[in-house]
């Protein structure tokens, strides 16, 4: 009898334990289902189950390509990127845009790119970037594979004729009543804007339909943007969205901005030559470092475990920060004698210099540190610069300040957070990262730059 009762017992425990792993499943499924259907993207990343190949054959294809001001900057573009690569991964989600792919804008004689006499238009991003890792994120395409793609259903050689292009502009008046509410507006185009503009640098590119538009919100307001207008009956549809600087993130730093920006891996010709400067100047390597990352971004874990080379990283952003920024931005005196004070609290030697300063700047700085090794990096030769770009050297920068025992940025510099962001990618202790320079030495509670840690699913 009482054999009886031990066995019921295990008996009851057992359907009890079943019954709850059923339920716990059932809820789990139905809050993945609730996330991809209602974009629950303030608290969740987008983990929608896996779909059987296929499944979305027949619904259309959305080629959404963007750009971005002129004017702007290589980081902010970044960012302007990681606002549209979480909107295609929500679009993604939504019936009738699943087969929608982003296309990468292609990078163009930058505002801050200074070196005339290399060729530097129409650069594709796996010059600077792993595609294989950002795909790996969500389907974006570099232009040279929307050009393939676009030929294999038009023919080779075709122009390419988009079918909406939207140009957006700030409202006068964003906050109407004192309150800011996501919207858009058609208004009459310019003059200056023209349906015929060489969108994307590409003289041979043409629109069927040229819209501008007045446009506050986040990138979600983006698909209520396409579907208002939709036609019926497009297998493919391609659509441009102009000045996407304008478009907000839906919140930033949460888990699927870090998603996005995990996968923003380097090229890996980039990454080469930063560790070969690191190995020959710094004597500094992952190994010893303790900055080995997995091969596969998703693999990674939210360890803060690095330890960097024996040297800091100061970025000092000049030219016109020096005008613009004035009350911020330190002079070199100031920042050497900042640097200096770092240096032999930590009891290092060396100093990493990532600037837009002027040679006769960068001696200045040498010569108010005259104690210590101050290192900065220039290509070996025409050869290698012109191998690089631009872009490319301030990627080598990047790479060896996200890799420093300690850094120190520019006050509201995009530079400085973009390095701010791999070094907690890297795994780096916080008070070692998000570091800002003063306008004085003398300054001890200056106003510094925002810590956003890296957040994980």
């Amino acid at each position: 009898m009482r054999l009886h009762n031990i066995e019921f017992r295990c008996l009851s425990l057992l359907f009890n334990a079943l019954a709850l792993l059923t339920v716990s499943h059932i809820v789990h499924t139905t809050h993945i289902r609730k996330i991809c259907e209602k974009r629950d993207i303030f608290f969740e990343a987008f983990s929608c189950p896996r779909e059987r190949p296929g499944k979305w054959d027949h619904e259309p294809i959305t080629y959404l390509l963007y750009d971005v001001n002129p004017g702007e900057g290589f980081n902010l573009r970044r960012d302007v990127y990681i606002r549209m690569a979480v909107f295609l991964q929500f679009l993604r989600t939504q019936p009738g845009y699943r087969r929608s792919r982003l296309v990468l804008p292609p990078w163009s004689n930058l505002v801050h790119w200074r070196s005339h006499n290399i060729e530097q238009t129409q650069l594709p991003w796996s010059h600077f970037f792993d595609l294989p890792s950002m795909k790996a994120y969500t389907d974006v395409i570099d232009t040279p594979e929307f050009l393939a793609a676009y030929e294999t259903l038009h023919g080779q050689g075709a122009a390419v004729v988009l079918d909406e292009v939207y140009k957006l502009k700030h409202f006068d008046n964003m906050f109407e009543n004192g309150v800011f509410v996501d919207k858009f507006e058609e208004h009459v185009c310019p003059k200056s804007d023209s349906g015929t503009l060489p969108f994307l640098g590409y003289t041979n590119f043409a629109t069927k339909e040229f819209t501008c538009l007045h446009f506050q919100g986040s990138a979600m307001l983006l698909h209520k943007l396409l579907e208002t207008y939709k036609r019926k009956g497009q297998s493919v549809r391609y659509v441009l969205v102009l000045n996407a600087e304008i478009v907000l993130h839906d919140l930033w730093g949460n888990v699927d901005y870090w998603e996005a920006r995990r996968s923003m891996r380097f090229a890996h010709s980039l990454v080469e030559v930063a560790d070969r400067f690191r190995w020959d100047y710094l004597n500094s390597s992952d190994e010893q470092d303790r900055t080995v990352r997995p091969a596969n971004w998703r693999d990674a874990s939210h360890r803060r475990r690095a330890k960097g080379g024996e040297y800091i990283c100061a970025h000092l952003r000049r030219a016109d920060f020096l005008y613009g920024r004035d009350k911020t931005t330190p002079t070199i005196q100031s920042a050497a004698l900042q640097i200096r004070a770092k240096l032999l609290e930590l009891g290092l030697k060396t100093v990493f210099i990532a600037s837009d300063c002027s040679r006769t700047e960068f001696y200045n700085l040498k010569n108010y540190l005259k104690r210590f090794r101050v290192v900065r990096f220039a290509p070996e030769n025409y050869e290698q610069r012109a191998t690089l770009k631009d872009g490319g050297i301030a990627i080598v920068d990047q790479i060896i300040c996200s890799h420093a025992r300690y850094f120190i940025g520019t006050y509201e510099s995009t530079f400085t957070y973009r390095i701010y962001e791999e070094r907690e990618i890297i795994g780096f202790p916080k008070d070692l990262t998000f570091n800002t320079f003063c306008k004085s030495e003398k300054e001890m509670n200056c106003e510094k730059n925002t810590v956003w840690p890296i957040v994980y699913n």
